[in-house]
């Protein structure tokens, strides 16, 4: 027999059930004996029957289903939070479907389209880029960027972490290691994220009586390995004597680390390194990096969780999480 062809119909005649039972075991939901479930998986797996997951969200009005909307793949920032959100919503019966938008709205609004049309049963943007949804009451969880409040849905969850506690601790940690004009690396000024990492940095630096030098501010366009030597090497040219940079994403600060080594700037004599995520590659770079870790791939589980929550009709609120600077060699 053809998985093509079988329907539930004989899936039950083959397991000796009836079509509901079958239909409570492929959805986890309701009740059945283990024995029977066993048998309707044997058949399932028999035949290698795959359930047309379209045609059942057009009769139940929506898909078992989560659209992940994120800003980069490529990013193992982001890829961890989506790996950690498949997994958790495959345990709870529903399938991510992921939409890679390139940090291009206009590839998100897209998306957005596609998603609604197919009547998926909510979305999660990680590191979305502040497009409103206007999808009813569908569920809504933003993960790690929180957009401004009028791009947010009604209803909608936020997930990120303490972004102003980690330029705090960078600033604060620059401060102790007596660095005189500490440089900050920022990408898009008008994300929050970037607003409050800002934030903190000043107010330690404040703090410890130093005054903040706004032409110590730098920019990229992009979260990349080639902005990051980039941006190091605008700062060395710059002329303002910087001894210290914080680099708002690691990846960033590992480019960086990459065009001083080939410039022969000894980190951190000359120039002392923080970034910020804890990537698994700032601990391979040498020297390893000082970085403020953020707990990011159980954003993932906690935006799976939470939207799981919201299809069941309960309260979420938005979850933030303390971040932690990691003493390696760069500081």
């Amino acid at each position: 027999m053809n998985s093509g062809k079988l329907s539930i119909k004989e899936i039950a005649r083959l397991a000796n059930t009836s079509v509901a039972t079958v239909s409570r075991v492929i959805n986890r939901n309701g009740r059945f004996s283990k024995e029977t479930e066993q048998r309707v998986r044997d058949v399932i797996a028999r035949y290698n029957y795959q359930p047309n997951m379209l045609a059942k969200g057009l009769r139940e009005d929506r898909m078992k289903a989560i659209g992940v909307i994120v800003s980069d793949i490529t990013s193992d920032f982001f890829a961890g939070i989506v790996q950690e959100i498949e997994s958790a919503l495959f345990h709870r019966g529903y399938t991510a479907v992921l939409c890679d938008t390139f940090e291009n709205e206009e590839a998100e609004k897209r998306a957005l389209e596609m998603l609604g049309n197919l009547r998926f049963s909510g979305i999660i943007f990680v590191g979305g880029k502040r497009t409103k949804a206007l999808l009813g009451d569908l569920p809504i969880i933003y993960v790690d960027r929180k957009p401004p409040p009028e791009s947010m849905e009604a209803g909608s969850c936020f997930i990120g972490s303490d972004n102003f506690q980690g330029g705090y601790l960078v600033g604060e940690r620059l401060m102790a290691a007596g660095r005189q004009c500490p440089a900050i690396v920022l990408f898009e000024d008008n994300l929050e994220t970037q607003r409050q990492r800002l934030r903190g940095f000043r107010k330690a630096l404040e703090d410890h009586g130093k005054a903040f030098d706004p032409r110590c501010v730098f920019h990229v366009d992009r979260v990349a390995y080639e902005e990051g030597m980039q941006v190091t090497e605008r700062i060395l040219r710059a002329g303002i004597g910087c001894d210290s940079i914080f680099y708002t994403s690691d990846i960033l600060a590992i480019g960086g680390m990459q065009y001083l080594n080939e410039a022969r700037v000894a980190v951190p004599e000359v120039l002392a390194l923080v970034g910020m995520d804890d990537i698994p590659s700032s601990q391979r770079i040498t020297p390893p990096l000082t970085t403020v870790r953020q707990q990011y791939r159980r954003f993932g589980a906690l935006a799976a969780d939470s939207i799981i929550r919201m299809l069941n009709g309960e309260a979420v609120e938005d979850l933030i999480l303390d971040v932690e600077l990691i003493e390696r060699a760069t500081v």
